[in-house]
């Protein structure tokens, strides 16, 4: 219930939410009017009943989910601070997705071309990550690899949408919109990852964890990497001339193993264009990133 409240900020989750609460109501009308039918009082206080329901249910509920666009994310904050002591945040799917969740809302500033659906799928991946990394033995191990992997498919994604959107889709700000929609939710999956990332380390290693270090990025962060691949996604999507994407390849201290960037970004667009429900395409990216039968690194180094 927690979970579900805290997700009430979102305004996919109160549309849904309020369907939800519409179909109730009507289907309580409908029972209502039926019952009123079969004990011979119905028919002419439909009116009545048809206010009760509209005016003293539906309307009250409403206008509290909507109320939760400023109390969903209060609340989750609340909850992750709560839970930000805890060792075993990471160790239960509803702690894993508050917290999870919440250092998306604190590192991520998606794009302008981004829709609220790329941010959900962004979120909805790495949520399933992070639990799908504390199955591994070693979750740091773990965590390790899947950001790498992921930053790794965005560093080479990027370079390829620049140079086709500089040669194929010169003239055509539209045509450029799918690929970095999806590309952008490919880079704030990997932000959230890589904040997680640190959260663990510096409880697993104390002040001596250390991010994961990107070489050949001008000494910058790989946090910093990944901030500029998002502002890139709007320079593609809203500039008529195509900006370059000059900045040298992205290099991870250490490297991760069995990294394919080209199978990350096929598997991710397949779960970026999917329908909802869309288990199986996520299923597919999971498995892409982070293989079931894997074994955890031990001592991995994080400089």
């Amino acid at each position: 219930m927690r979970l579900w409240l805290t997700r009430l900020g979102d305004a996919r989750a109160r549309q849904g939410a309020a369907r939800l609460l519409a179909a109730g109501c009507a289907l309580g009308f409908l029972v209502t009017m039926a019952v009123l039918q079969v004990t011979g009082r119905g028919g002419e206080r439909w009116v009545f009943v048809l206010i009760v329901w509209g005016a003293l249910v539906f309307l009250p509920l409403w206008l509290v989910l909507q109320a939760f666009q400023t109390l969903g994310p209060a609340l989750r904050g609340y909850a992750a601070a709560a839970l930000a002591t805890r060792e075993d945040r990471y160790a239960r799917p509803g702690s894993v997705a508050i917290v999870v969740e919440e250092l998306f809302a604190r590192t991520v500033v998606m794009p302008r071309i981004a829709t609220p659906a790329q941010a959900a799928r962004a979120r909805e991946g790495a949520v399933a990550l992070v639990a799908r990394a504390a199955r591994h033995d070693d979750l740091l191990g773990a965590l390790h690899r899947a950001t790498a992997r992921c930053a790794l498919g965005v560093d080479a994604w990027v370079r390829e949408v620049g140079r086709w959107a500089e040669v194929e889709a010169a003239d055509s700000i539209q045509a450029r919109w799918s690929q970095t929609r999806a590309l952008a939710a490919l880079a704030a999956l990997t932000r959230t990852l890589l904040a997680v990332y640190e959260d663990v380390a510096a409880d697993r290693l104390g002040p001596m964890g250390r991010p994961l270090a990107a070489r050949g990025f001008d000494g910058r962060s790989l946090a910093a990497f990944l901030d500029a691949a998002l502002d890139y996604c709007d320079d593609l999507s809203l500039e008529v001339e195509v900006p370059r994407w000059e900045e040298p390849p992205l290099a991870l201290a250490p490297p991760p193993v069995s990294a394919d960037p080209e199978a990350v970004r096929t598997a991710w667009q397949a779960y970026a264009d999917a329908p909802d429900p869309s288990r199986a395409a996520l299923d597919g990216f999971l498995r892409t990133v982070l293989p079931e039968r894997e074994r955890s690194l031990r001592g991995l180094s994080v400089s």
